[in-house]
């Protein structure tokens, strides 16, 4: 392999959130392929969260699956590139964790500390495989499915 990177994407309902990795590799040839590592995701607290919250909740869950990535697979990987579909969840992001209310900022700062905020980009919802997390969908049908 000449180069492989680390693409995770994060997203959320009101059922669920989660987060999705794969690695991109490129080989001497120059073709690209994915293959599919890791998911991880959790069913929505029973206390009622905004979307943009459940989101950042899935970004959390996204900078922590790197963080254990970067350790597994230390000095193999040589870029890393973390997805939401939520541009408010981006906002906090890349902003300062002070800005926000203790909730968010808590995260936030867990999410910093994990990753760096250059390194997270937005996604569209149609596009972002980590969407499947958060319909509840069974096992048979996502191994049925070519993007998992």
């Amino acid at each position: 392999m000449d180069s492989v990177e680390v693409h995770i994407f994060s997203d959320a309902s009101i059922v669920a959130y989660g987060a999705v990795a794969y690695f991109r590799y490129v080989n001497s040839r120059g073709e690209v392929g994915t293959s599919f590592v890791m998911s991880k995701s959790r069913i929505s607290p029973l206390k009622k969260l905004s979307l943009p919250r459940l989101e950042l909740m899935g970004a959390l869950i996204a900078a922590r699956l790197w963080k254990y990535l970067s350790k597994v697979f230390c000095g193999l990987v040589d870029g890393v590139f973390l997805w939401t579909d939520s541009e408010i969840c981006l906002c906090w992001i890349k902003g300062s964790a002070r800005e926000w209310k203790q909730f968010v900022s808590n995260r936030v700062l867990e999410i910093q500390d994990c990753t760096s905020p250059d390194r997270w980009k937005f996604c569209a919802g149609l596009e972002n495989p980590a969407d499947k997390l958060t319909r509840g969908e069974n096992s048979h049908t996502l191994l049925n499915d070519s993007v998992w």
